[in-house]
């Protein structure tokens, strides 16, 4: 019977790919500073993100608030990524300032799912997320919204509990200033190669009719769509978030 695709067999394809290329990189523990600055970046306007934050656009500090939000999701979210004991993590950087721009954070189907020591991990290195620190600065329900999104990883599994060999796509992004560059597709292109090359189905999620649609181009099907939504919200469209499950053979 096939067994998961682990996390050495993954790191060593994306290794060996990015070591043909000129301008991704495969990223390390040393990195993650300048890879979270990224991301944290990258999702200020993501749909998800910004349902999660619940920060009204009259807020003057909204865009400061995001960013710190994003930061440290995103490391609780990628550090065992980044550090290589769950995954892999590259990035590929700009050819006029040789600086980094873009970050693509994967995982092996045999740890798609954090651990205890995930979590104990990144609380020692990230601290509490800020709307546990500061309810204040986030909308009222923002800790339920994010304990919300814990469901991504039952769907997950649900989705691919047949597929024993897959990657799981955690996160994307580029400088909001580079975007319309090509960093996004260059990354993908080195996934896809990959993928094919160990012969694994990609799997991600993603939160917006765009994205969708995006992927969908790029040959993702989408599996599932379903409403993220939390008691005590006011039942209002803004309130509710769409989440697209979607995966590419």
């Amino acid at each position: 019977m096939p067994t998961s695709l682990t996390v050495k067999e993954l790191t060593k394809a994306i290794t060996t790919a990015a070591a043909t290329s000129a301008s991704i990189t495969v990223l390390s523990e040393s990195d993650e500073n300048a890879a979270l600055d990224v991301l944290a970046d990258a999702f200020l306007q993501d749909p998800m993100m910004v349902w999660v934050a619940g920060l009204s656009d009259d807020d003057p500090n909204k865009k400061e608030k995001m960013y710190a939000m994003n930061h440290n999701l995103t490391g609780w979210i990628c550090h065992r990524l980044i550090n290589g004991a769950r995954g892999i993590t590259v990035g590929i950087t700009d050819k006029g300032s040789n600086s980094l721009v873009g970050v693509m954070a994967m995982a092996s189907s045999s740890h798609h799912k954090g651990g205890i020591l995930d979590l104990f991990q990144s609380m020692i290195k990230f601290g509490a997320p800020p709307m546990h620190k500061s309810k204040k600065d986030y909308c009222a329900n923002s800790a339920k919204r994010l304990d919300a999104l814990g469901i991504l990883v039952k769907k997950r599994a649900h989705h691919m509990k047949n597929t024993k060999r897959w990657i799981y796509l955690q996160a994307i992004g580029v400088f909001s200033q580079h975007h319309g560059k090509g960093y996004g597709k260059q990354m993908l292109q080195l996934l896809f190669n990959v993928a094919q090359e160990l012969n694994a189905p990609v799997y991600l999620e993603t939160e917006s009719k765009e994205n969708e649609k995006l992927y969908q181009h790029f040959g993702f099907q989408t599996l599932e769509v379903f409403d993220l939504f939390v008691k005590g919200d006011v039942d209002i469209e803004s309130n509710h978030q769409k989440m697209y499950l979607m995966r590419r053979d």
